[in-house]
């Protein structure tokens, strides 16, 4: 179990790097993502399934720090000329949509004892609007401000990989920051699930 002194470590780390990609007129925008959202942020975790490292409060922040930190040692070893604030701000926002809307969250604790035995700790909010998660991380940013090139925006939108419906128009076409985004989820997920 992660105590509130790590969680608060954690979110103090990700929002200094957050705010380090805001220009001077971005950084109103971001803050104030930040003051609505933070604690939410702190507390959301980063799957429903007891089998992944992030199940748990603060796993939000956890995987996508790791994420980040992915992005960063691939695009260092590839050799790719893309800017670190992008990867930065991609790595850390991605999945922004995990805690749901500006109001409610997108997981609630599993109240059905065969489901948690099943190790699905927490259910969906059936109150949120049903979109994908990439979606719902880009309303958000929308909803407070916080502008994106066209590459971060394509990134996060495909953030849930080219065999998704909604991601077949990209594939062959992406940017390199959405292809690398993909290839670093997928190796934390291949090194956390083993």
């Amino acid at each position: 179990m992660t105590d509130a002194t790590q969680l608060q470590a954690r979110y103090e780390k990700f929002s200094r790097l957050l705010t380090s990609t805001a220009s001077d007129s971005e950084l109103l925008a971001i803050q104030e993502l930040l003051n609505a959202l933070g604690e939410r942020i702190v507390l959301a975790p980063g799957s429903l399934l007891e089998t992944e490292p992030w199940s748990r409060p603060g796993g939000l922040i956890e995987y996508s720090m790791a994420v980040t930190q992915q992005m960063r040692t691939i695009a260092k070893a590839m050799g790719l000329s893309i800017a670190p604030y992008s990867i930065i701000r991609v790595g850390l926002l991605h999945s922004l949509g995990l805690i749901g809307d500006s109001t409610k969250d997108y997981f609630l604790p599993q109240d059905s004892d065969w489901h948690r035995k099943q190790g699905r700790l927490y259910r969906y909010n059936e109150e949120l609007p049903k979109m994908p998660v990439a979606h719902r991380t880009l309303f958000l940013l929308q909803e407070f401000g916080v502008h994106l090139t066209i590459d971060e925006w394509v990134a996060i939108a495909t953030a849930g990989g080219p065999s998704r419906e909604e991601n077949r128009f990209y594939v062959g076409s992406e940017p390199q920051l959405s292809v690398l985004l993909s290839q670093s989820r997928q190796w934390i997920h291949a090194f956390n699930n083993n």
